[in-house]
């Protein structure tokens, strides 16, 4: 039987990200067999990237709301196999396309991401994010994923 994530405080158990830095809401699915997850975030006053003169939350702030979602997965991940999840880290974004320029207030942005490469500890996302039914963004995120964040390349 799979867990259930749906609350910011069952999500902050997998991320290393906590208080206002955690920006997902809840999980709404996640496949360990396929590789990927599938997250929700709600666009309100409160949230950490939110512009007054926008009246939400910019666009490219998705690629974090990515770099948390694969950070769930593998949160989740290790859980399953009794481990303490990886730290990652994101090596770069790539072919960021964006259809709208700010997620609004009161929207729902459901966040789809799927390990598409993955060559020891590099290991490259396909990520989107849609919002009221129609997609916004699309990107790749490259990451790597370290046994020590003090010590990421090893070198001690």
């Amino acid at each position: 039987m799979k867990e259930v994530f749906d609350s910011k405080d069952l999500v902050s158990e997998l991320v290393p990200h906590k208080g206002k830095m955690l920006l997902l809401d809840r999980i709404r699915d996640y496949d360990l067999n396929e590789k990927t997850i599938t997250t929700e975030i709600d666009i309100c006053r409160d949230n950490l990237f939110y512009e007054d003169e926008l009246g939400g939350v910019p666009v490219w702030v998705a690629f974090e709301y990515m770099a948390q979602s694969v950070s769930a997965l593998s949160g989740i991940y290790g859980r399953s196999k009794g481990e303490k999840p990886k730290t990652g880290f994101i090596l770069s974004v790539n072919g960021f396309k964006a259809d709208v320029p700010v997620f609004k207030v009161g929207e729902k942005i459901v966040v789809n991401v799927i390990e598409k490469i993955r060559m020891d500890n590099a290991v490259t996302f396909e990520g989107s994010a849609t919002t009221n039914g129609i997609l916004a963004v699309t990107t790749k995120l490259n990451t790597v994923e370290v046994d020590d964040s003090k010590n990421p390349l090893n070198l001690i």
